[in-house]
């Protein structure tokens, strides 16, 4: 406790959730970035006084800290410290919190990619490096589980690391129930992810591949990276939605959405090659399969858009 508290006084708040508060701590020869989560929340209601107790979110952040430390790759984020009990007066009062400390980073990739500074060029580049990240993860056996553009953290303009393992785990059918009845389904979620949510009340539960999702997950960011909006019309895809069902059915037509076009004829005029947009639109389709068709992290990382992208990175598009 002692340690965790002598570091308050420079302590800069960069985000709050209900219950979980993340710092950046700035020292003379550091910085670093402390996740803390409270044991519990004390609320009011209706003159009475209640304690939430937040088990699961601590069990993320152990889980994440029991993960990262297992892992070494160059583009997934570094822990340095897991702190499981003390309290930290900026993160809320006398409650006991946990803390994992980790490396800071310059910004997430979603937040880059928003202010229109991200060419195509640098968008390649940070995803050859998640992508090659992922294939590592697999290889361990270990699905993320919660892959999105916001946990793709920007060092410098050479390095981006995969970050927020929270959700991360060895995965087994018996795990499905407890990691995805909490869950938001997002455009990031994968069709069999929300099949499985769905039907979850009829009581059928059908077995899904979370490395599968995971590379729907990737693609996804991808597409949004590039095109700025999610391949799909709602809020996560389902067998209505119209663009996702075009993309599976009638790619051609897909491809020819106005909101895609008008990227596409944009990356042209910036002498982008034909045959790089055409290795990226099959690339997506391959990431975004349904799942029985969809292409492991491997394949995704070997495919020709990765390889004609480097051929071509000395020259100008």
């Amino acid at each position: 406790m002692q340690q965790i508290n002598q570091i308050a006084d420079h302590l800069y708040l960069i985000q709050q959730g209900n219950n979980s508060y993340i710092h950046r701590r700035v020292g003379v020869s550091e910085t670093v970035v402390i996740k803390s989560v409270f044991h519990g929340q004390l609320f009011i209601e209706d003159g009475n006084t209640y304690n939430t107790v937040h088990q699961r979110e601590c069990q993320d952040l152990q889980n994440e800290w029991k993960i990262l430390s297992q892992l070494n790759h160059p583009n997934i984020i570094k822990p340095q410290q897991f702190i499981p009990h003390h309290q930290l007066d900026p993160a809320g009062g006398n409650l006991q919190c946990c803390s994992l400390f980790l490396e800071n980073a310059t910004c997430d990739l979603y937040t880059l990619c928003k202010t229109n500074e991200t060419s195509l060029k640098i968008i390649i580049k940070y995803f050859t490096q998640i992508s090659i990240a992922l294939e590592y993860l697999h290889s361990q056996y270990i699905a993320h589980n919660d892959i999105k553009l916001e946990n793709m953290l920007v060092f410098n303009r050479n390095c981006v690391k995969l970050a927020d393992f929270g959700f991360s785990y060895r995965p087994s059918f018996e795990d499905l129930l407890t990691k995805w009845l909490p869950r938001t389904l997002t455009p990031y979620s994968s069709p069999e992810i929300v099949n499985f949510r769905l039907n979850l009340d009829e009581g059928e539960f059908q077995e899904f591949c979370l490395f599968s999702a995971d590379v729907y997950a990737l693609t996804t960011a991808l597409f949004l990276a590039i095109y700025k909006q999610p391949p799909i019309m709602g809020q996560y895809p389902t067998k209505d939605d119209q663009y996702y069902q075009l993309l599976i059915n009638s790619p051609d037509l897909f491809w020819k959405l106005d909101f895609i076009q008008n990227i596409d004829q944009q990356l042209i005029r910036e002498n982008t090659p034909k045959q790089l947009l055409e290795d990226l639109k099959d690339l997506i389709e391959g990431g975004l399969a349904e799942e029985y068709n969809r292409i492991t992290a491997t394949e995704f990382v070997n495919h020709e858009f990765f390889k004609y992208a480097q051929q071509i990175q000395g020259n100008q598009f």
